[in-house]
């Protein structure tokens, strides 16, 4: 030994009379550099590509410019750190060799989660074989790592890639659109009034949404008076455009259409429905002269500022778990959705959901409740006119009202297959309740305009209803899209418009498409639109020259649907051809299809009641043990599937005390299966108080020649 102390590994001399803290190894610096790159490729680069095309996440979470930002951080440097510093303590307990030691393995395992995640984009390679392959490849890259420098130099040039990543986020992403301030409405042009001496009119806006026009009419094209009389009362005093489509069946892009007069576009493909992203829209141009008093449910097109916020906060640490989560599905060795709106997504509260915008604060409100508080809150108004605007999730499913506003249980779920559609028993079905709950839509709107007139604004106000888009009841394509002759019932929707003074109705049968809303409704305010816009003013002659309609399933595709032949369509109605509620009022609503004419006779007066007696397991049976007609919740949906197969073409029929009460279709209980399952929809009037499982009886019908056969089924838990 020559006496004299070894000098510290990193070359720094100790001084115990220093205070300053030793410096980091160089190497163990070199090492955090690597790890933050090859962790950003790993972990920043698909977790940030994923969100930023994904604002609706954001938006869903009300998480603001900060806590994005945050969480961008979070993504960036995180990873990286917490990586870090198990190198960092073994730099301490075992030295420099222990330190590369473990370097090597972290970087092994970066290396393959890299290679698992090209593996799924570029193989079909999936589960174990794939996880194997991306060991041997992650522990083959990190061998030629610790016996090639160039490898080391490689990693170290790109030491800038992470915040390449963020910046890209922060700046071309559709999600950066949400890092601009909320206030955007002072970004808005300023409109012109056309005649400034003239007072400008109170404006009442109500959105409906999946509201097909064809569910108002009788077969003559007319608003069903007995089914519907409030729509009809509208009708008889305002202007009917009864040829009007709207842009597109997903709301985050019609609506946004209807309020801006703008087509969608592929620059707003995955954006957000915020003020961010469309800063001239109704709200920002008519808040410089009107108040607002604004309640969206998938949008937030008016700035936060003025209308409050769509829904409520997440919280910053709830948004980094499901981003957390999210990772997990991107690295996950499975196809797993890589959707930051899948996460904790919770399907049964609408059908066709599409995104995160699914899961907005106000979806999972009771709506009635919504137009109720909108309602109370219509007044006379005070110095500035005020612009009431509800966008209602009615009669938009779930669909648990009947026509007097009670509501009903749902044993039949969403049994859909694998495609996201609906068997073609359950389409019916649904048509069925959708009818139903139309029926108490028509009782809201005559809450409104009762409101109206007891505060005397509906002679003097533009008073606008119209709905963003129907709803497609097919078994063959999804709720919100084209095809298998969906249009009518898809494309076209109510949109009455009575303006100031206005007391003799008319119909208007011109190409209206919903870009014509915001000019068409800023022109008969008396104000200009200070944008350009693609819809037209309809308050002249029609300028639109074409017949066709344009349809946006997502704002790059385009589609074109022929106008006329869809449109008589639309005029065959369906209140006395598909049900008989104009016939019979809301009685009526529960004869529909080809058995309507069988509901409220007996079998014995419809068919031949026999054969061997069949058996069937009910679903959410105990709903029945008591029933009490005319309850705020009724029991109205009967469920059940039989204990062996049925012959093509059966039918299921539910009677209440002997008489027919409904009839249903056979279904799959699940994709592959046979059809065993059937659901009818029964009035509860048919009831009487008391034990409700012995009042109901259920036959399987067949019919051979024109002659039906009524078998009976026993009907036990």
């Amino acid at each position: 030994m020559t006496g004299r102390a070894a000098e510290p590994a990193s070359g720094v001399h100790a001084d115990a009379g220093s205070r300053r803290l030793p410096r980091p190894p160089a190497a163990l610096l070199w090492g955090l550099l690597e790890l933050f790159v090859l962790a950003g490729l790993v972990v920043a680069q698909p977790l940030l590509d994923v969100t930023g095309k994904a604002p609706d996440f954001f938006v869903f979470h009300r998480a603001g410019p900060g806590e994005i930002l945050a969480l961008v951080a979070l993504i960036v440097v995180a990873p990286p750190a917490v990586l870090w510093l198990p190198e960092a303590a073994a730099q301490l307990v075992a030295g420099e060799r222990g330190r590369r030691a473990v370097h090597l393995v972290l970087l092994a395992g970066l290396f393959a989660v890299l290679a698992l995640e090209v593996g799924k984009k570029l193989t079909p390679v999936r589960g174990g074989r794939l996880v194997l392959a991306a060991l041997v490849a992650g522990s083959l890259v990190a061998l030629v790592y610790a016996r090639w420098p160039v490898v080391k130099l490689w990693l170290r040039y790109l030491a800038p890639a992470p915040l390449v990543f963020a910046m890209l986020f922060a700046t071309t992403s559709p999600s950066s659109k949400l890092l601009l301030p909320s206030g955007s409405q002072g970004r808005a042009m300023v409109p012109v009034r056309t005649d400034p001496a003239r007072p400008l009119p109170p404006v009442v806006m109500v959105f409906f949404d999946e509201f097909p026009l064809q569910s108002l009419l009788d077969s003559h094209g007319r608003v069903d008076a007995r089914v519907y009389p409030n729509f009809a009362r509208l009708a008889a005093g305002s202007t009917w455009y009864r040829n009007a489509t709207g842009i597109a069946g997903f709301t985050p892009t019609a609506v946004p259409a209807m309020l801006t007069g703008r087509y969608p576009d592929k620059s707003r493909r995955s954006a957000a429905p915020v003020a961010q992203v469309y800063p001239d829209n109704l709200f920002t141009m008519f808040g410089h002269d009107y108040d607002l008093d604004v309640s969206e449910t998938v949008t937030e097109l008016c700035p936060p500022a003025r209308c409050g916020q769509t829904g409520s906060r997440s919280g910053f640490a709830t948004v980094a778990r499901q981003t957390a989560q999210l990772y997990r599905n991107i690295a996950s060795p499975m196809d797993v959705p890589q959707d930051p709106a899948s996460i904790g997504e919770r399907p049964s509260q609408t059908t066709g959901s599409q995104g995160a915008t699914a899961l907005f604060g106000n979806l999972g409100k009771d709506q009635a409740q919504r137009v109720d508080r909108f309602v109370a809150g219509v007044g006379a108004g005070g110095s500035r006119p005020t612009l009431y605007f509800l966008h209602v999730l009615m009669p938009h499913a779930p669909w648990k009202h009947l026509p007097d506003g009670r509501v009903y249980a749902d044993p039949v779920g969403r049994p859909v297959t694998k495609a996201g559609l609906w068997p073609e028993a359950l389409t019916r079905l649904n048509h069925e309740r959708h009818l139903l709950q139309l029926a108490y839509t028509d009782r809201l709107l005559g809450d409104l305009l009762g409101r109206l007139r007891a505060v005397g604004l509906y002679d003097k106000a533009l008073v606008v209803v119209t709905a963003d888009h129907g709803s497609a009841f097919s078994p063959a394509v999804k709720s919100r899209q084209l095809g298998d002759g969906t249009a009518p019932t898809l494309v076209w929707v109510p949109l009455f418009i009575k303006a100031p003074g206005q007391t003799k109705g008319r119909v208007d049968d011109r190409n209206w498409e919903h870009v014509d809303l915001l000019p068409t409704v800023a022109d008969m305010a008396g104000l200009t639109v200070p944008w350009k816009v693609d819809g037209f003013s309809e308050t002249g002659p029609p300028r639109r020259l074409r017949s066709d309609k344009w349809w946006y399933e997502d704002p790059e595709g385009r589609r074109v649907v022929p106008g006329p032949p869809n449109f008589r369509q639309v005029l065959g109605g369906v209140t006395d051809t598909l049900v008989r509620a104009h016939q019979n009022g809301d009685k009526g609503f529960y004869q529909f299809g080809d058995t309507a004419d069988w509901v409220y006779r007996t079998p014995g007066q419809v068919g031949r009641v026999g054969g061997a007696t069949l058996a069937a397991r009910m679903k959410e049976w105990a709903r029945f043990r008591t029933v009490t007609p005319g309850a705020r919740r009724v029991q109205a949906l009967v469920v059940g599937q039989l204990s062996s197969r049925a012959p093509p073409g059966a039918t299921v029929v539910v009677t209440v005390n002997g008489t027919i009460a409904g009839t249903g279709g056979l279904y799959p209980a699940a994709e592959g299966e046979q059809p065993t399952m059937f659901a009818a929809i029964v009035p509860d009037f048919l009831f009487t108080s008391g034990p409700g499982q012995r009042q109901i009886q259920a036959y399987l019908t067949t019919r051979t020649a024109g002659d039906v056969t009524f078998q009976p089924i026993r009907l036990s838990y």
